[in-house]
């Protein structure tokens, strides 16, 4: 039986998409070993594989809206994983190690065993020269975080540098559509872009519309929920539009601060996200990629409320095509939210556009071409390590 460990980072943007895959390597025969964060253990489980837990450096806390601090704190999370993992996989090696694009402690592992190994990207696949655009550079050893990074590559015998590192040429599995990457032309054919892949979501719970009027979709997602100020005018909003409102305001928010609730409006911690899309009109959303994608899927228009660096180029991109609209965090008013809710919910241009972005995600690949990308290079022998060493040497 052939046999995947796939690592992750304990953040729902970067597991959901790949829960799909899983179970479909699970139907395939696989055996697949799972490691993440101790919260997602329960879903993991549901999909069919076996979890290995890892530790947590976050404290509980969602990542930081800074770029670069995000990076340093993946990198610090990559190296408390790699013990880990070495321990749990010690006589049982994998035929392929699949990681997401910021669970580096799984690449480290690839090749430091030599193991096929397949990068998993939620969002944008990441362009040559995307260290410009993020962080004003032409090389990452110019930065003190990827200086530490180096040293923590160089401390397990890789013998490359971080450019190197992230520049190699393994399969890359990207959960996006060609036509709303950024860059595409950029990127080379070790490149699937598969778009989502959504499976069965029963284990978040079931929900129904309950008819008569418009829905309205309201979610900041999961990490960057502290927001009282920012639902209480989404409270008030909904109070004035006469459509039936369902808003998730995450873990961090108590509803009963948030004082009186309209009729026709739903709280919740987390709602069955897929299942409301299902049945929306709009969606105000902090353009975390999959709920982007969700909701280009499902054909619902946007209202952009971007809370860091990643959703903001989202929330550009769904601008730029014409897929909604973005509101900065710090012009949210009860009144611009009210505007952009009816404004993308009506424009002909927009709704146009939606179509044609929905049929562009249908006919994607999603998770059976992405467990296809996986499948074949789990057939490759283990132990070459043949294609980093030609790309570092390609590389310099």
């Amino acid at each position: 039986m052939k046999h995947a460990l796939f690592v992750n980072v304990a953040d729902h943007g970067h597991v959901n998409p790949t829960l799909a895959v899983v179970a479909e390597l699970v139907a395939r025969g696989w055996r697949v070993t799972y490691a993440v964060g101790a919260e997602f253990v329960p879903q993991v489980r549901v999909v069919g594989a076996e979890p290995v837990v890892l530790p947590g450096v976050r404290d509980g806390g969602p990542p930081p809206e800074d770029l670069m601090a995000g990076v340093e704190v993946y990198h610090r999370e990559a190296q408390a994983a790699l013990p880990v993992l070495e321990a749990a996989i010690a006589g049982d090696v994998p035929d392929v190690i699949v990681y997401d694009f910021v669970a580096f402690a799984g690449k480290v592992l690839a090749l430091k065993l030599g193991v096929p190994m397949v990068q998993l990207s939620p969002t944008h696949a990441l362009f040559p020269g995307w260290e410009q655009v993020a962080f004003g550079v032409t090389s990452l050893s110019e930065l003190p975080v990827y200086q530490r990074f180096q040293r923590f590559l160089d401390t397990h015998g890789l013998g490359c540098s971080v450019e190197q590192f992230q520049a190699t040429a393994d399969p890359k599995v990207v959960f996006v559509p060609r036509a709303f990457q950024m860059s595409p032309e950029l990127l080379g054919p070790e490149h699937t872009f598969t778009g989502p892949a959504l499976g069965d979501r029963s284990f978040q719970g079931r929900w129904r519309a309950p008819g008569g009027k418009p829905v309205l979709l309201v979610s900041l997602g999961s990490c960057f929920t502290d927001q009282p100020g920012f639902f209480r005018a989404c409270l008030d909003m909904a109070a004035g539009l006469g459509w039936h409102t369902v808003m998730a305001i995450g873990r961090h928010v108590d509803p009963a601060a948030l004082g009186p609730v309209p009729d026709d409006v739903e709280i919740a911690a987390m709602v069955p996200q897929l299942d409301v899309l299902a049945m929306a009109s709009a969606f105000v959303t902090h353009a975390g990629m999959g709920s982007v994608l969700e909701a280009l899927y499902h054909g619902v228009p946007m209202v952009a409320v971007p809370q860091m660096a990643e959703q903001r180029l989202n929330a550009a991109r769904l601008t730029e095509l014409g897929l909604g609209v973005t509101l900065d965090r710090a012009d949210v008013t009860v009144q611009a939210l009210h505007n952009a809710v009816l404004r993308v919910s009506s424009d002909a241009g927009i709704a146009e556009n939606v179509r044609g972005m929905r049929e562009i995600v249908r006919t994607c690949g999603g998770a059976a071409e992405a467990a296809d990308v996986v499948a074949r290079t789990g057939d490759r022998s283990a132990g070459s390590g043949t294609q980093f060493q030609q790309a570092v040497g390609q590389l310099g």
